[in-house]
Formats: structure tokens, C-alpha cells, sequence
């Protein structure tokens, strides 16, 4: 009797592993988002005055990324995510599937809260049809980006069935999902070059030197960083998931090792994607107030500028569309020998300053 030949060794198949990759990036990010964050409530609370909306907004998506990057550990960590096919340890696939749902969401959820508390920035800088505009933005995105997180634990009925596969039931159409996520990407991505345009049409009204109007747009719109790498992750998008996985696949673990399958590399590079929109998006809605903060640290002793909104501490004047709240700030005006600009236009206001 013939002995079959040998099977192909498992050495003879590449090991390698990008889980210690999308750990570090993932949780880099987050630590740079982190100290953007910090500073923007240090400068809040100690050089300014209180928290906004927008701020507890932020911390609440700073908690949402946090979140994030704890499911990606447990992905990594209890399951080898990271590793090809062949080398996962996928013992429990339905709490894989949960995890990997509930991951989904979060960062999702991250997104949009990151994308909400810069438009409600741009609230406090708004009047009229460009603050209804930015209204329509934040609740359409919200309704958008928010069904979109729901999407992995309603697509099938029972519900259960979404990552308990045995379950008798039916599922939607393949590839539903995943052209709901890349819609609403592509939405959020449109979202996100418009309100970095927004500031232009505010801040460029406001009577500032050419070069301190430059500086504050360009700080309040690099959230189209954030924009482009929506972009990108939609890009990514379409090769997520596979067949429709309630008809195609028997049980959970038999749908993982195909979803898994030679997907790893594609997979890891959404992910790092997923938190750096986040990340980034929240760094950018940091940047306005961080300019401040080293502006005023250089010049210590120079008044800030009424005209100067964009630094986000909730000051106004007629005319620009932020409200002051009562007996928070004093607006006193200079008098011709407190002017800034020394000899030139002596006898008239040259603006107001905050004590």
C-alpha cells in the first residue's frame, strides 16, 4: 500500500502578524488625540472660561475611541486577529461576531461624535441661514452615521440570527451592509470638507490682519484631513464582509473562516483607518483652541481680540453671531491710547478685549 505524500507543512506558509501593528497604531493615535484633547480642556478651564457642548461632546467620543481600541485588544489578544487565516484562534465565534459588531459601532458612534462637536463649534461662530445649514449637517449626519451603527444587529430576523448563524431566519440581501457603510461614508466625508469650508465665509468677515485671518481658517478647517480619510476608508469599504452570510454559511465559525480568509492584511488596514478618522477629526476640532493657547503664551500681555472667535471661548459681538452669556465676560473698549496699533487711526475704537 502507497503511503500518501506529505501535506504542505504549515512552516511552509507565512506566520507573519500585523496584530502588534494595529495595536500600536491604534492605541498611538489615541494617545495623540488624547493630549490634543487635554490641552484644549486645560485651556478651557484654566485660561478661559468653563465647558461647552462641544467639549463634553469630545470627551464623550474620547471615551467611544478608548472603547474602540479595547475591543481591537480583545480581538488581537483572545483571538490572534492579525494573523492570516490559518493561524486565528477563533474558539468561541459567536462571541468573535460580537465583538467584531460591537466594535463596528463604537467607532462609528466615535466618528460621528467627533464630527457633531466641531459643528457645534461652528454653532457659536453662525447666524441666520449658514447656523441652519450647520443644524441640518449635524442632525442629518447623526441620523446617517447613527443607522449605520445599528446596521450589523438589525440586518437579520430574529436579530440573533446576525451572529448566531444557526439560527432559522432569513438575512438581507449580500452586500447590503456594507453599501450602507459606504454611503454614509461617503456622506460623513462630504460633511466634513463643508464644515472646513464654513470658516472661511465667517472668519473672512472679521476684521483681522491678513495674517491672523489666514491662520485661524486654516486651523478651523483642517478637519478636511478628516474628510480625506473617510475617503480612503470607503475606498477600502467594498471588500468588506462577503456573501450573505445567514444563506451561505451553515453555522457562525464556518461564515468567520470565510470572512477571515486570506482578508487579514485588508481587514487591519480598515481598522487602522476606522480610528484614524476618529482620531484625526478630534484632533482637528482641538487645533483652533490649541493656537490660542500658544498665541497667548507667547504674548501674555497682549488683550485677546474680540474679533479673534475662533478661539472657541464663547465670546461675541454684534454682527458676528456668538452670544455672550451674562456677566461671564466684561467687554470694555480701548481707548485711543490703549490702542494696539500704535499711530495709526488715533481718535476712533480700534476693538474691544476680554478681562
Amino acid at each position: 500500500m502507497s503511503t500518501p505524500g506529505p501535506s504542505p507543512s504549515s512552516d511552509e506558509r507565512p506566520h507573519d502578524d500585523r496584530g502588534p501593528m494595529l495595536l500600536g497604531v491604534s492605541w498611538g493615535l489615541t494617545a495623540l488625540a488624547s493630549a490634543f484633547l487635554g490641552l484644549r480642556l486645560y485651556c478651557k478651564l484654566n485660561i478661559r472660561r468653563g465647558l461647552w457642548w462641544d467639549d463634553w461632546i469630545l470627551i464623550a467620543a474620547w471615551c467611544t475611541i478608548v472603547a474602540t481600541d479595547a475591543l481591537t485588544t480583545v480581538l488581537v489578544n483572545d483571538f490572534k486577529y492579525g494573523r492570516h487565516d490559518w493561524d486565528l484562534d477563533i474558539y468561541d465565534p459567536i462571541r468573535f461576531m460580537i465583538v467584531i459588531y460591537s466594535r463596528a459601532t463604537i467607532s462609528i458612534t466615535a466618528a460621528v461624535w467627533t464630527k457633531t462637536a466641531f459643528a457645534l463649534t461652528l454653532l457659536r461662530l453662525t447666524t441666520g441661514i449658514t447656523k441652519a445649514f450647520v443644524w441640518f449637517i449635524i442632525i442629518s449626519m447623526n441620523i446617517a452615521m447613527g443607522f449605520a451603527a445599528i446596521v450589523p444587529w438589525i440586518q437579520c430576523k430574529p436579530l440573533a440570527k446576525g451572529w448566531i448563524m444557526d439560527l432559522p431566519g432569513t438575512c438581507w440581501a449580500p452586500r447590503v451592509g456594507s453599501k450602507i457603510w459606504i454611503a454614509t461614508g461617503a456622506y460623513s466625508a462630504a460633511m466634513d470638507f463643508t464644515l472646513a469650508i464654513l470658516p472661511w465665509a465667517v472668519i473672512w468677515k472679521v476684521a483681522l490682519r491678513s495674517k491672523e485671518r489666514i491662520g485661524v481658517v486654516v486651523a478651523m478647517s483642517m478637519g478636511a484631513v478628516a474628510g480625506v480619510v473617510a475617503i480612503i476608508k470607503c475606498v477600502n469599504l467594498p471588500n468588506l464582509g462577503g456573501q450573505d452570510a445567514c444563506k451561505s454559511f451553515p453555522t457562525t465559525a464556518a461564515y468567520v473562516i470565510h470572512a477571515t480568509d486570506n482578508q487579514i492584511d485588508h481587514d487591519v488596514i480598515l481598522f487602522i483607518w476606522d480610528v484614524t478618522e476618529s482620531t484625526v477629526t478630534m484632533i482637528a476640532a482641538c487645533i483652533p483652541t490649541l493656537r490660542v493657547l500658544l498665541r497667548d503664551t507667547k504674548t501674555p500681555s497682549r488683550p485677546s481680540r474680540l474679533s479673534e472667535v475662533p478661539d472657541l471661548c464663547n465670546v461675541s459681538y454684534r454682527g458676528l453671531g456668538v452670544t455672550i452669556p451674562p456677566a461671564t465676560y466684561e467687554l470694555k473698549a480701548l481707548s485711543t491710547e490703549d490702542s494696539w496699533e500704535s499711530g495709526k487711526s488715533r481718535g476712533r475704537l480700534k476693538g474691544v478685549y476680554i478681562q
